[in-house]
């Protein structure tokens, strides 16, 4: 969260400038960059059609959970990180019997992580490009260089 905002520095000083936009842009945050790469596996119990593709009955499929958070019915330009957007429940942190118990514990976090950094580092910046992870599970910078 912290490189997408840094990587575009209008994006820190908006929070830094009006802290009452943290918990939005949490939720705008969480909904863009999910960072888990989880997948769960369905079968079909009967033929669908999904973006033109037929899948039949007893067929299975992989559905990708960050997709859901960058579904263009839902999310007018999901592919736009926007601070300010006022947008319908993501699936971040799940949904149902499986939503994650622990949800609005990182949501304060979060926003208390942020909060922080921003009152405690106003003037935070981006050194260099950040070093990323090559794993197939998660996405997110390994090292993020910065300067205060």
């Amino acid at each position: 969260m912290v490189h997408l905002l840094l990587a575009r520095p209008e994006r820190y000083a908006l929070l830094r400038d009006e802290p009452a936009r943290v918990p939005a842009a949490v939720e705008e945050l969480l909904r863009y960059a999910q960072a888990a790469m989880g997948a769960n596996l369905r079968v079909a119990t009967e033929e669908v059609t999904l973006s033109g593709v037929t899948i039949g009955a007893g067929e299975a499929v992989v559905a990708l959970m960050a997709s859901a958070n960058h579904d263009e019915d839902t999310f007018p330009c999901p592919d736009l990180l926007d601070l300010t957007r006022e947008a319908p429940a993501h699936l971040s942190f799940g949904h149902g019997v499986h939503f994650c118990a622990g949800a609005q514990l990182a949501r304060v976090q979060l926003q208390e992580a942020l909060t922080g950094l921003i009152r405690h580092f106003p003037r935070l910046r981006a050194a260099g490009p950040a070093d990323w992870k090559d794993e197939r599970l998660s996405r997110a910078p390994r090292v993020l260089p910065v300067r205060w």
